[in-house]
């Protein structure tokens, strides 16, 4: 599985070593980099991080600086990173009992480091293993009852007649109304993606789009899934390049 990798470090220098270690051990890596918390919040927003290498001072100019510290900390509360791999790479004489503690941190590498340290530090952190999206559960509520599905086993979810209703591979689920938003936030994955003011898909289940006529064809579904008017260009820019923008 190719894996990203997001560096947050504001020395130009650092960051072209860091990528070229990555790139040597692992070719397929795919490396974002970023210079300050903002950035490195967008990238990890916008693309499934599996490891982070970041820098806990971020802006010298600023006596005390943590920044790093500040965004790995906002990371943990976003379900999907509460246990990515982090790699801290940092000056400070000893964050450790924070960042091991509280941060879960996978391992703390001091400045000036030695290219042979970083490179097994970071040969270690891709070894990690990474639980994919399709295997992971959500949980639905639905009288009193937890019920729980493999995201991997969703085919689409719509709202129908202010029900929401979850058509899997196997079965189908019924559960009180919800907005897309609120049930796209729930799930939490790339696999997801909103077609129509009513309609969410998941994309592996794809098996023709066609976007003149505006409809999904999914597999193990008889009936297509219409895509809406107001979603067409927007569905098509997240097929095509991984973004609404």
């Amino acid at each position: 599985m190719e894996k990203n990798i997001l560096i947050v470090e504001d020395k130009k220098v650092h960051i072209d070593a860091l990528n070229k270690i990555i790139s040597e051990l692992d070719h397929k890596a795919r490396i974002y980099c970023a210079i300050n918390e903002q950035e490195a919040y967008t990238a990890a927003m916008k693309h499934h991080i599996h490891l982070f290498i970041i820098d806990i001072i971020l802006d010298t100019s600023r006596p005390g600086d943590v920044a790093g510290l500040r965004f790995v900390q906002e990371m943990r509360e976003v379900k999907k990173y509460a246990f990515t791999p982090v790699i801290f790479i940092t000056s400070l004489e000893d964050p450790k009992l924070y960042s091991y503690s509280q941060l879960h941190c996978f391992e703390y590498i001091e400045k000036p480091f030695s290219i042979k340290q970083v490179r097994e530090c970071i040969q270690k952190a891709l070894e990690f293993p990474v639980i994919l999206d399709r295997e992971r559960f959500v949980y639905f509520r639905k009288d009193g009852i937890v019920y729980s599905k493999h995201l991997g086993d969703i085919i689409y979810i719509e709202n129908k007649r202010r029900k929401i209703l979850i058509h899997c591979r196997n079965d189908e689920l019924e559960i009180p109304y919800k907005t897309c938003e609120q049930i796209l936030s729930e799930l939490d994955s790339p696999l997801f993606v909103r077609c129509s003011r009513f309609t969410i898909i998941n994309r592996d289940y794809i098996e023709h789009i066609d976007y003149a006529n505006r409809y999904i064809k999914l597999e193990n579904m008889e009936s297509l899934v219409e895509i809406g008017v107001m979603y067409r260009n927007r569905f098509k820019n997240v097929m095509q390049h991984g973004t609404d923008n």
